[in-house]
């Protein structure tokens, strides 16, 4: 045979391949080194390598590798039966490439006629040939339940079978047969049409499909298709629709980070019943932003765990969708759930949290645990002045307090621990700062809500200042205003008098102290006063409160992260009464050496109100609960504390400091 043809066998073949490029080269080398070289023993062992390689896994052979193999065996076949030693094995050849496709025919211009002739006896022992039509082409043929190529001509093994042509918009026929040796039959599909398809690519490739609200799923795959103009781009395969019932129809494409394309499909359609195919739709990106910055320096921003780097960040370009957004600082933390829209912009600025951690619930097993678990993940949701960071997955309580004590990347732990107690199942909630404070809390799991008191206790978060006047006032009984005890110089200079009621302030009547604080706590800058006499105008200024002890409302180790947070930037006056309020909490745990430490170190500026004074009584109270050997340093606190007899307790409406002061030098000791 000359070797124009082979060559022109090699050139076609060589474009059908791109991947496995070293079997595909050894495939198209062997063709080559007969119909150029004529080498037949080389060129065999080159088809041998071939075969051994695909035969193995002929079964999940793609139709191009299939062709491969088939093609391999035709050439061996070939070679052998021109060579007197292999000539036999010729025959080997030929039935092993019956029995993997049936349906292949050797090429008759490679193959001798003689060799043609055994191919066509061989498959004549087992196959019976078939004839098929199809009408409409393009469908799809199943034999026996298994795809097979919608091929003009098959060969099926001797027995009865099941056909079965399908094709969208058409009801599928069925067509059984039995088959014998030296059958020869035909079989004509003709389909129905049933109703009406639609066709469409979509960029992106990956959107979903909804037809009148119901998602038929997303499109697949990447297909060239053209664009507007001369520009290609890339879009999905072709995405069916293969019933489309009669009438209008509302056709919706979803993608993330694009904007949601609706479609009306007209009426016709679907009637009369057709293939139609759409012009390629694209979606258009949508975008939105956000931006993050904090007053509070070295915060570093994450997105969905991901770090973007130190505040502030700015118009960050993100897809519509929901994220989680947290910030790390030096202490504390921030995390919330925000919302990004199409266009809009976000900015947020944050400010640290005392960072909460959950650490799960510990092992034991009670009636109603899957629903507490559940309530317990979403406690983060309903926490106002706290970072709520969840458990690791995997991790027990125990090894994540370890592991947080080690890092201290929190200030606040939760624990959760099942407790049976006399057959009630209870679950003991506590809140304890890496420190040690901490307060217990214990729920019954199948209440309604078990975690409502925690939330409660944990959001209520007490001033620590309040606005008011730099007086000293008394409700008085029988007089119809607060009574001014004492006041500063500048309201005296303004004509304030010490002595008598205040009845009106800013126009409104004031019979109370109370009523007189729920004024000012609506009023700005200036406030104007009546005694009665010529009104007096008063600057408003930010009085000092305590943070009361042993209130059932509050959770006092969340207090001691808030506080100890806030002392991180607070400076002057404010900085030394955050400390005031810091050694309160901790005299709430009876950390009164820790409490002492804080307040010596402690100074107000002020002399009326929550002030010096203040800080002396208490420090006075550290010392004599640090016991006998602390007596010398207590009355001196004491003493110091009698210095400022227009010092309260509490707030500047408390008890005065000096009284009590007094009290506790003239005791016996």
């Amino acid at each position: 045979m000359r070797p124009r043809p082979y060559l022109a066998l090699l050139l076609a073949g060589a474009s059908l391949w791109s991947q496995d490029a070293a079997l595909r080269d050894t495939f198209i080398q062997a063709k080559a080194l007969w119909a150029t070289q004529g080498d037949r023993e080389t060129a065999a062992d080159r088809f041998d390598a071939v075969v051994a390689v695909l035969a193995p896994r002929a079964a999940a052979l793609e139709p191009a590798w299939r062709q491969v193999l088939c093609e391999a065996y035709n050439w061996l076949a070939v070679l052998d039966d021109r060579s007197p030693q292999n000539k036999a094995r010729a025959a080997v050849r030929l039935q092993a490439l019956i029995d993997f496709e049936p349906d292949f025919d050797v090429d008759r211009a490679l193959t001798s006629q003689r060799l043609a002739g055994v191919f066509d006896r061989l498959k004549a022992e087992k196959f019976a040939p078939l004839r098929l039509t199809f009408d409409p082409e393009g469908g799809s043929l199943t034999v026996d339940g298994k795809p097979a190529a919608a091929l003009p001509r098959k060969h099926l093994p001797f027995g009865p079978h099941t056909l079965v042509y399908a094709r969208p918009g058409y009801a599928p026929m069925e067509v059984p047969l039995e088959l014998g040796p030296k059958d020869a039959k035909a079989v004509a599909f003709a389909l129905k049409r049933v109703s009406s398809t639609v066709t469409f690519q979509v960029h992106p490739p990956d959107s979903e499909v909804l037809l009148d609200g119901r998602s038929l799923g997303p499109t697949r795959g990447l297909a060239a298709a053209a664009g507007t103009g001369s520009e290609t781009q890339d879009f999905s395969a072709p995405f069916l629709i293969a019933d489309l019932p009669a009438g209008k129809h509302r056709l919706e494409l979803r993608a993330a980070c694009h904007r949601t394309r609706i479609l009306t499909l007209d009426p016709d359609l679907a009637t009369p019943q057709a293939d139609h195919t759409l012009e390629s739709i694209r979606l258009e990106d949508a975008r939105g932003t956000l931006s993050i910055s904090s007053p509070w320096p070295g915060g570093e921003a994450f997105l969905a765990g991901q770090s973007l780097g130190p505040l502030p960040q700015k118009g960050l370009s993100l897809c519509p969708g929901t994220y989680n957004v947290q910030v790390r600082f030096p202490g504390g933390g921030f995390a919330k759930t925000l919302t990004v829209e199409d266009t809009k912009a976000v900015d947020l600025e944050v400010q640290p949290r005392p960072r909460l951690a959950l650490l799960g619930l510990a092992a034991g097993d009670f009636t109603g645990r899957a629903r507490f678990l559940a309530q317990l993940e979403t406690l983060g949701d309903r926490l106002q002045h706290l970072a709520v960071l969840p458990p690791r997955p995997g991790e027990t309580p125990a090894d994540a307090l370890v592991r947080l004590k080690a890092s201290r990347e929190v200030e606040l732990v939760l624990t959760a621990t099942p407790v049976l107690e006399e057959g009630v199942h209870y679950i003991e909630l506590g809140v304890t700062t890496l420190d040690g404070e901490a307060e217990r809390l214990r729920v019954k799991p199948l209440e309604q809500d078990p975690l409502a008191g925690l939330a409660l206790r944990l959001n209520t978060l007490p001033p620590f200042g309040q606005p008011g006047l730099g007086l000293t006032l008394l409700d008085v009984p029988g007089q119809p205003g607060p009574w001014v005890l004492a006041a500063p110089d500048a309201a005296l200079k303004a004509g304030l008098e010490v002595g008598r009621p205040i009845l009106q302030v800013g126009g409104k009547a004031v019979a109370t102290t109370q009523a007189l604080r729920q004024v000012l706590a609506g009023a700005k800058g200036t406030v104007t006063l009546s005694q009665g006499g010529p009104e007096v105008t008063l600057p408003l200024e930010t009085e000092g409160l305590e943070l009361p002890l042993g209130a059932p409302d509050l959770c006092y180790p969340a207090l001691l992260a808030q506080l100890r947070l806030l002392a991180l930037r607070a400076k002057g006056d404010e900085a030394h009464l955050i400390r005031l309020n810091l050694a309160l909490a901790l005299m709430q745990f009876r950390r009164f050496d820790r409490a002492v430490e804080l307040l010596r170190d402690t100074r107000l500026s002020a002399t009326r109100g929550i002030s010096q004074g203040s800080i002396d009584f208490h420090t006075g109270v550290c010392f004599l609960h640090l016991g006998p050997a602390y007596l010398a340093e207590a009355t001196q606190a004491f003493r110091q504390a009698l210095k400022y007899p227009q010092s309260t307790l509490l707030g500047p409406d408390g008890p005065l400091v000096a009284p009590l002061a007094r009290q506790f030098l003239e005791e016996p000791k």
